[in-house]
């Protein structure tokens, strides 16, 4: 039996599907999420911000599957100012 998702309590950092299976948006998700979060979207803009989601979603997702846990940060943090005299 597949899980029930529940938008009102999806967090999206507990992602529970692989990087390489991500769901594509239609242009009526799109609409339909962006009229819930105020931003209503003209229709001839909706097949190119879809395009975009969906992109952004995907490289995000793979991303997401790289294990980062206990990688040090590129460069040391700076030193802390002296205090003037």
């Amino acid at each position: 039996m597949p899980a029930t998702h529940d938008s009102r309590t999806h967090d999206i950092r507990t992602h529970d599907t692989p990087a390489h299976d991500t769901h594509d948006l239609s242009t009526d998700d799109l609409a339909l999420l962006a009229g819930r979060a105020g931003l209503p979207l003209p229709a001839d803009r909706l097949p190119v911000l879809t395009a975009t989601v969906n992109g952004i979603h995907q490289v995000v997702s793979v991303l997401r599957a790289i294990p980062l846990g206990d990688t040090a940060p590129a460069f040391p943090p700076a030193p802390a100012p002296t205090p003037a005299a």
